[in-house]
């Protein structure tokens, strides 16, 4: 019994992000396997202050990952409907100068974010009452 429930919880997760991955009608992007670019943090805009696009993808095993503008990150996501959970485990150490964007992208995935809209090709992580992140989403590129 102990180990069914945690499968059960895990498969839960999986069947809810699957479903995601599909395009509404609407045209919205799914959540998952989408690159989505980093545009805003806390709605100042990040145009031009890095020299890497920071994006962040979700997958349907409950990973996130991506990159800040210098070093790669990664961790882990809870979602159910349009609340999600993220919980940062780490980043690589590279040293970069022009670390400003870096620095803030880390501090807000470390934040309360606990909602998530989609619309079109755009990505909002809020923490249910102001906004902390704005993406724009693409098609993964090939690495």
């Amino acid at each position: 019994m102990k180990k069914i429930i945690p499968l059960m919880f895990i498969c839960l997760m999986c069947c809810t992000c699957c479903k995601t991955t599909k395009k509404a009608a609407s045209g919205d992007m799914p959540l998952c396997q989408t690159q989505w670019n980093l545009v805003t943090i806390e709605q100042e805009a990040l145009s031009g202050k890095s020299s890497v696009q920071p994006y962040i993808m979700f997958d349907a095993e409950g990973n996130f990952y991506g990159n800040l503008g210098c070093n790669d990150f990664q961790g882990t996501y809870y979602q159910r409907k349009q609340k999600i959970k993220l919980e940062y485990s780490g980043a690589t150490k590279k040293l970069c100068k022009d670390m400003e964007v870096e620095k803030a992208f880390m501090k807000a995935l470390k934040s309360e974010i606990d909602n998530f809209t989609i619309a079109g090709n755009v990505l909002i992580l809020s923490d249910g009452s102001k906004e902390i992140m704005r993406f724009e989403g693409t098609a993964p590129t090939e690495e």
